[in-house]
């Protein structure tokens, strides 16, 4: 049996090899959200992350002298807040000691797993939350669910959920991208689904007979695009708060999220003087999200019992 760890100190450089293991796992295999919004690195306390400027009308001048017409233009600001967050766990026995400084580690991928599911919670708890606005961050601007959600019908996930959401984001007038031919200056759309989801949408009795293949390879996890989207399997996704049956899928484009970063991932491994100095494994970290435009986040509705 090996040995408890309350006579042994951390070497430092088991720190430092624990610390660089977990962040390069963290980079190469980040959370399923982090690469499709936008980000950003702060300090202080709140941070006003984007302030749009308007559209500039140009007036038509009705005779040669006439007066210079100034036009104001509107600003929208959006702000982001962080939260604090921290993990904890201690290592009690040598075997435990050693093994946290192996990249192939359970700690480090434990580690790594956490900060991810982190940040996915981070910006999906946002996509329907409350967006604060204002020049001081004042005024609360709500989900709007009257022009900006596709409801479930009491039907799982359907080609014509996808073509009403496409729709819509066309209506806004978001340019979205040939994702085919990767061609102009627009943004990917995307969908986060459950498996279930996928099942309906694959089970839908409008889906032809070209596009099956296409909707069954999705269903299997060989590609991720479908009518234009890119889709994002997430099994976390927030239920309907008054009727558990009810799915709220996001439909996003990157520049309509943000994800603020006041501290990265902190890790320390330090003795713990009321635990007879066993290490601890402590990580920390600030983050904070917001929806960054009121017409580039969509709510799509689908029922999961179906």
């Amino acid at each position: 049996m090996a040995e408890t760890l309350n006579q042994f100190g951390v070497p430092e450089h088991h720190v430092r090899a624990f610390t660089t293991n977990v962040m390069m796992d963290v980079q190469r295999q980040g959370g399923l959200f982090r690469d499709r919004v936008t980000t950003a690195s702060y300090t202080g306390e709140g941070v006003q992350a984007v302030n749009y400027i308007g559209q500039a009308r140009f007036n038509r001048r009705e005779h040669r002298w006439d007066d210079t017409k100034l036009t104001e233009l509107a600003h929208t600001q959006r702000w982001v807040y962080p939260f604090d967050n921290d993990f904890a766990t201690m290592v009690d026995r040598v075997d435990k000691l050693r093994m946290i400084y192996d990249p192939t580690s359970p700690y480090v991928e434990a580690v790594r797993i956490g900060y991810n599911v982190l940040e996915d919670e981070t910006i999906i708890n946002q996509f329907f939350a409350v967006a604060f606005t204002g020049k001081l961050g004042a005024t609360q601007e709500p989900f709007d669910t009257t022009n900006n959600v596709i409801a479930h019908g009491g039907t799982g996930l359907t080609i014509a959920k996808l073509r009403a959401a496409r729709k819509k984001l066309k209506q806004f007038r978001i340019e979205l991208t040939n994702m085919r031919s990767n061609k102009g200056r627009g943004e990917v759309p995307y969908i986060g689904v459950t498996a279930q989801a996928m099942d309906n949408l694959l089970s839908d009795t409008s889906v032809t007979s070209a596009d099956f293949n296409t909707v069954k390879a999705l269903v299997d996890g060989e590609v991720n695009t479908f009518m234009g989207f890119e889709f994002v399997h997430c099994e976390d996704l927030p239920l309907d708060p008054a009727d558990v049956t009810t799915t709220f899928h996001p439909v996003w484009v990157r520049s309509g999220m943000h994800l603020g970063d006041w501290q990265n991932l902190m890790l320390q491994i330090t003795p713990r003087p009321d635990k007879n100095n066993l290490p601890q494994i402590h990580g920390c970290c600030t983050l904070g999200t917001t929806r960054l435009h009121t017409k580039k986040v969509l709510q799509l509705q689908t029922k999961n019992n179906v």
